[in-house]
Formats: C-alpha cells, structure tokens, sequence
C-alpha cells in the first residue's frame, strides 16, 4: 500500500509546488528589483548581474555560516557507531548519497540537514535529542531528515530564502534613503518603492512559509513509511515539543534557520494547547502522553497576543496536526 506523502503521484505533486513557488518568488523578487534599480537608472544587464551574484554568494556562503555557527563536530571512525549506521541504511533506502553526520553541542533536542546538493549535504543531531529520545525514535527523526534529502529540499529551500532575504533589505535601504531625501517629490517616489518592496517581501515570505510547512508533512509522511512504525516519530515530536515548552528557542531564530529543524519551538505554547485539543486522536497513537504535564510546562513560558501573529509565520505544521496525519498513516498501514 503505497502512503500518503511519498507515493509517485505526491512525490511529483511536493515537485510541482516545489517548483510553481519558486517561479513566483523569483518572478516577485525581480520584478521590484528590476523596479528599483531601473528607476536608479541602472542598465538591464547590470540588474540581472547584481541579482545573480547576491543568489550565487547567499548559496555558497550560507552552508559555511551555518556549519560555524552551529559549533559542529562531525564524526569520524568509530564514533556513533548506531547513528552512522542508522543514516547509512536510510540514505541507501532512499538512494540518495550518505550525508556528513555532525553533532551540534546544543541543549535544546533539534535536528536538520543542510547543504547546496545532496552530496554536500550535512545531517546534524543535537546533543539534546541523544539525551531525549530512544533508538527507534531517532531512527524516526533520522528518516524523516534522509526523506528532505529524498526531496531536495535543502537546494529548494535555499534558492526560496533568496528572494525575501533580498526584498528585505531593498525595502530597508530605500525607506532609509526616503528618510533623508531633500527633495519632497522625489522622496515621495522612494518611500512608495520601498512600502511596495516591504510589501514584496512579505508575500515572498508567506509563499516560503507555506513551500517549508508542506515539506515537513512530506517529510513525516515518509519517516512513517520507511520505519513502518509512525507512532516513533510521534513520540519523538511531543518529547521534543515538550522539551521547547520547558525552555523556549531564542525569538531572535531567523525564519531560515528555524525552517530547517524537525520542530520550530517559536510556536511551542500554542503547540502544547492544541495538543490537548486534540488528545483523544493523539492518545491512538501514543497512549502514554502526558498532556497535563505537557500543557503545566507550556504555562511556564511566555505567551501572549504575539501568539496568534507568530502562528502566520509558523514554518512547521502545528505539532498535533503532524501526529494526528501520523495516526492516519498508521490505519492505512
């Protein structure tokens, strides 16, 4: 029985939204810098040579900041013996290339993989998740980074950050510049560019927002498939939900960054309240939940109005949604 998520037909449908979101967001991002620039009276060629030398510099730099930021290990010999072997077998299942497996000395239990192709591709683990989940459940969390890989979502993704990421600080510049134009007239022109390129950026966000919450679903889909056993990865996504409510990710997480791991903790206390919306679906699956104590650990945190606005700019699908679709995966195997 083919499931949800990785079968032929919805491989090729993750592909055509893949796709179809890219061709907006770079058709948005070069129109307003076509705009901007054309209105600074800047030639065509020049244009096009700004916007692909930025794309060319974010997609080779990018992978080098992250790597030094993280502060990784990457493991080599005989260390990690179960986890080199966990990623082997699932990279061969998934015919795609074994990626570097690095450890990343963070507390919070986290993972992701990143890179420009899927042989540069690093897989990391945070020291966090080791200490939280079991082996099965790592495995699950291991898969469901391999089925990124499987869905080149790590090239997609960087190529989709580009066009807010540079919208952003067009927008930024030219309201700057608005600022301090002497001519009214003329600073009038600049401030409409730059409310058009905020605007920009703000639609170019929503549509990666949107590409990222869909890969995630993807991505559980096939975990669940390749382990046979969805309720592993359920279980490891409330353990790490609940570990995000005890001590929250820093706000100040850039939506790329928190678009890569396999939970964004930036929605987490909405997360543990819709959980025990939804705790007769959930318990299906993994009868042993605490929700009380869940939702006790979610009312520690701070919340507030900000809640209900983070929510539009979630990069994952809420953590009750995953499980619940992990349910239904499980019937259908």
């Amino acid at each position: 029985m083919q499931i949800r998520g990785v079968s032929a037909t919805n491989d090729l449908d993750l592909t055509f939204r893949m796709y179809i979101t890219l061709i907006l967001s770079f058709a948005i991002g070069f129109g307003i810098i076509y705009a901007v620039m054309f209105y600074m009276g800047a030639d065509t060629y020049i244009i096009l040579l700004v916007a692909l030398a930025y794309f060319i510099i974010q997609w080779y730099v990018s992978p080098k900041i992250l790597a030094a930021a993280s502060k990784l290990h990457y493991i080599t010999g005989n260390e990690y013996p179960q986890i080199q072997q966990f990623v082997k077998s699932a990279a061969d299942s998934a015919k795609v290339p074994v990626p570097r497996i690095a450890i990343a000395p963070a507390k919070d239990p986290n993972a992701f993989v990143f890179g420009r192709t899927r042989r540069s591709a690093t897989l990391v683990i945070h020291e966090g998740l080791l200490a939280r989940l079991n082996s099965d459940e790592l495995k699950a969390v291991i898969e469901h980074e391999i089925g990124h890989l499987r869905h080149n979502d790590v090239i997609i993704m960087t190529m989709v950050a580009f066009i807010p990421m540079l919208a952003f600080i067009i927008a930024q510049n030219i309201l700057w510049a608005g600022m301090f134009n002497d001519s009214r007239n003329s600073s009038s022109y600049i401030m409409l560019l730059g409310v058009v390129a905020f605007i920009v950026y703000f639609v170019a966000e929503m549509l990666m927002l949107s590409l990222s919450r869909a890969r995630e679903s993807y991505a559980d889909s096939y975990s669940a498939s390749a382990t046979k056993k969805p309720g592993d990865l359920a279980s490891a996504l409330l353990k790490i939900t609940a570990s995000g409510a005890a001590a929250p990710a820093s706000s100040n997480n850039s939506t790329v960054a928190r678009s890569l791991y396999i939970v964004d903790f930036f929605n987490v206390e909405k997360d543990i309240k819709d959980l025990k919306t939804h705790i007769n679906e959930i318990k299906e699956l993994v009868p042993d939940i605490d929700i009380n104590r869940l939702v006790s650990e979610a009312r520690k945190n701070r919340g507030g109005p900000l809640n209900a606005l983070n929510s539009m700019f979630a990069t994952h699908p809420p953590t009750y949604k995953r499980i619940v679709d992990l349910a239904r995966i499980k019937k259908d195997l």
